[in-house]
C-alpha cells in the first residue's frame, strides 16, 4: 500500500473517531439536561430549537425577567409620581399598550412556556403544586407582612390602635395576599391608594396554573393535537373575545381578559418545543410583518408575536447569556416595587419621574436580592426536597405492598 493510501486511511479513521466522540459527548451532555455545549456552526448560531434553548445554560431568562420587572416600575412612575403629566413613551408610541403591561404579558408568555414544559417533563401533580406554591407564596406573604406591620404603622394617618383595630388589616390581606388591597389611612390622598397595586396579576397566574394542572390531569397533553386545539381556542377567545373568558367571575375583563392568550401562546410553543425554532430569520420576518401593518387595525395582533418572539430570541443570544445573574431577582422586584415606589413618591414629591424610577429600581433590587437569598431560594429548595421525600415515601410504600403481595402468594411449605 502506498504512502498516500495509508495516510488517507489513517485520516479517515481519525476523523471517524473524532466525529463519533463528539456526537457521543454531546449526547451525554444533553442527557444531563443542564450543561450543553454551545452551537459550533454559523447556521446553528442563527437558529436553535426551543427544547435546546430551554436548557439552563442556553438562555438567560433571569435577566429578561428582571428587565420586565423593572419595566413595570418604569411604567408605573408615570401614574404614581405626583404632578407627572408626561405620557409614558411606549404607550404614546403604540397607542394600545404600555411598558408595564407589555412586561406583564411577557411574564405570562414565558410562564406559559416554562410551566407547561415543566409539566411535560414531570407530570407529577404533587411536584407541580409544590413547585408553584413555594415559588409564588413565600415572597408575597413576606411582602404583605412588611406592608401591614412596618409600612402601614409608619405611614398611616390613623392612631395605631385604630389602624390595628381595622378588621381588613389582618383578615383580608393574609387570607388573600395576592389581591390588591389598601391599608387604612395609608396613601389615601395619592393617585392610587392601593398599598400594592402590582400583585393583581398573581391571581390570574394562579388561575393559569390551575387550568394547566386540570388539563394535565385530564390527559390533554398526552395528545398533542387535542392540546393544540384547546390552547388555540383559549388564545383566540382570550385575544379577540375577552368578554367570553370571564372564568365564572374569576377574570376581570378590563385588565385580565387577554392574559390567558399570552400564557396559551407560550404553552403552544412548549408543546412543540422539539420543532419550534428560536430563529433570527423568523424574528426579523415578524418584525417586518408588524412594520407593514403598523397603520392598520390589525397592528396589535401582529405586534405581540413579534415582540414576544424577539424577547425569547434575545435571551438565547451570546451577549445576553454572558450577563449571568447570581439569582432570579425579578419576582422580588415585582412584588416589592409598587410599595417602595409609593413611599418614594409620598416622601419625596419633588422627585422627577426618572429620579423616582431610578431610586425605586435600586431599592427594589436590593430588597429583591435579600428576598432571593433569604426567602425565595431556600423555600424553592425546600419544596424540591419535600417533593423528593414524598416520591421516596410513595416508592417505599409501593415496594412494601409488592413484597407483601408476593409473600401472600407464595405457597406454604
Amino acid at each position: 500500500m502506498s504512502f498516500f493510501s495509508c495516510s488517507a486511511v489513517a485520516l479517515r479513521r481519525r476523523l471517524h473517531s473524532v466525529l463519533i466522540g463528539h456526537i457521543y459527548h454531546n449526547w451525554q451532555v444533553c442527557q444531563d439536561g443542564y450543561r450543553v455545549l454551545p452551537p459550533r456552526t454559523h447556521s446553528e448560531s442563527l437558529s436553535m430549537k426551543l427544547n435546546y434553548a430551554l436548557l439552563r445554560d442556553n438562555n438567560n431568562a433571569d435577566l429578561l425577567r428582571l428587565v420586565a420587572a423593572c419595566a413595570v416600575i418604569w411604567g408605573h412612575a408615570y401614574a404614581l409620581v405626583p404632578g407627572a403629566a408626561t405620557t409614558e413613551p411606549i404607550g404614546g408610541l403604540l397607542g394600545f399598550d404600555y411598558s408595564g403591561s407589555l412586561a406583564v404579558e411577557f411574564f405570562f408568555f414565558l410562564s406559559g412556556i416554562l410551566v407547561t414544559n415543566s409539566w411535560i417533563n414531570n407530570s407529577s401533580p404533587l411536584d407541580f403544586i409544590l413547585a408553584r406554591f413555594f415559588r409564588v407564596f413565600p415572597a408575597i406573604l413576606v411582602s404583605a407582612a412588611a406592608c401591614v406591620l412596618l409600612l402601614g404603622p409608619m405611614l398611616t394617618t390613623l392612631p395605631l390602635n385604630s389602624y390595628f383595630a381595622d378588621s381588613t388589616v389582618f383578615s383580608e390581606i393574609f387570607r388573600h395576599p395576592y389581591i390588591q388591597y389598601s391599608l387604612p389611612g395609608v396613601f389615601e390622598n395619592s393617585n392610587f391608594p392601593l398599598t400594592n397595586g402590582s400583585i393583581w396579576t398573581i391571581r390570574y397566574e394562579l388561575i393559569m396554573y390551575a387550568m394547566l394542572l386540570a388539563a394535565g390531569l385530564c390527559g390533554v397533553f398526552r395528545h398533542r393535537l387535542f392540546a393544540t386545539v384547546v390552547l388555540i381556542a383559549i388564545l383566540v377567545t382570550s385575544m379577540f373575545f375577552p368578554q367570553d373568558i370571564q372564568l365564572i367571575g374569576l377574570m376581570n375583563i378590563d385588565i385580565g381578559g387577554r392574559l390567558p392568550a399570552f400564557f396559551a401562546f407560550g404553552a403552544l410553543l412548549a408543546l412543540y418545543k422539539d420543532q419550534a425554532s428560536i430563529n433570527i430569520r423568523v424574528v426579523s420576518g415578524l418584525i417586518l410583518f408588524a412594520w407593514i401593518f403598523r397603520h392598520g387595525s390589525a397592528f396589535q395582533f401582529v405586534f405581540y408575536p413579534a415582540f414576544l418572539m424577539t424577547a425569547l430570541w434575545l435571551m438565547t443570544t451570546g451577549p445576553i447569556k454572558a450577563l449571568r445573574l447570581p439569582g432570579d431577582f425579578s419576582y422580588g422586584v415585582y412584588v416589592f416595587g409598587w410599595p417602595i415606589q409609593k413611599v418614594i413618591a409620598a416622601e419625596f414629591p419633588n422627585f422627577s419621574i426618572h429620579a423616582n424610577q431610578a431610586v425605586t429600581i435600586a431599592v427594589s433590587l436590593a430588597l429583591a436580592s435579600i428576598s432571593w437569598f433569604v426567602i425565595e431560594k431556600p423555600c424553592i429548595r425546600f419544596g424540591r426536597q419535600l417533593g423528593r421525600y414524598f416520591a421516596a415515601y410513595n416508592s417505599s410504600r409501593e415496594a412494601n405492598s409488592e413484597a407483601t403481595l408476593a409473600t401472600e402468594r407464595r405457597p406454604s411449605e
